[in-house]
């Protein structure tokens, strides 16, 4: 049987030197749980790590979102340039104006939203798995967040803007992603669920 214990590892950022001291349970890449259980690399995606605390569990995602944010502030500039064209548009009712705008500026979030809900649906399926394999019940039905980890050099305007603007896109979403938070390693402590291995 799996002994999930032996990917409590620290929380490290891929591809640089940084680390955090705390640990949690390693769940992507060659050494991660979901390749042990059967989950090859580019089969699905899924979060870095997850921690869980009884019936909570904790994605964690360790990602340089800098790049990714300027697309989508671009895109959403040049939503809102879209804009005028909208209220312009005399055949348009209010509401419509209304719902067309929405649209414009939900399509400027949607790669970076659709990346983090494919990597939550994944995340589930993975875990699921590995609590049939570890004779955990999988009627548990546990609450399921995420965390986002930016690397420390990320300013805070940027961690404030993802925290608004990706929050809100993945709060609710299939009624499953309730909350979202985003953080950086420097403050991994004081929103990682649980640090400390069963």
């Amino acid at each position: 049987m799996l002994d999930k214990s032996d990917y409590f590892v620290k929380i490290e950022h891929a591809k640089c030197s940084e680390q955090s001291e705390l640990s949690a349970y390693k769940l992507d890449d060659a050494e991660g749980i979901a390749e042990r259980i059967g989950f090859n690399s580019n089969i699905i995606s899924k979060v870095d790590y997850f921690s869980e605390l009884e019936f909570h569990i904790q994605l964690i995602e360790l990602s340089d979102l800098r790049e990714q944010l300027k697309q989508c502030r671009n895109k959403s500039n040049y939503a809102k340039a879209g804009f005028d064209a909208i209220d312009n548009d005399a055949g348009l009712s209010k509401k419509d104006r209304s719902k067309q705008k929405k649209a414009l500026a939900e399509e400027a979030w949607q790669s970076l939203r659709d990346e983090f809900l494919k990597k939550w649906a994944g995340s589930i399926a993975v875990i699921e798995r590995l609590y049939r394999k570890t004779g955990q019940s999988v009627d548990i039905d546990p609450q399921y967040s995420l965390l986002i980890v930016c690397r420390d050099g990320t300013d805070t305007k940027i961690l404030d803007e993802l925290n608004t603007e990706l929050g809100r896109r993945l709060n609710g979403q299939c009624n499953k992603v309730r909350n979202v938070q985003v953080c950086n390693t420097q403050h991994l402590e004081k929103f990682l669920l649980h640090h400390s291995v069963n």
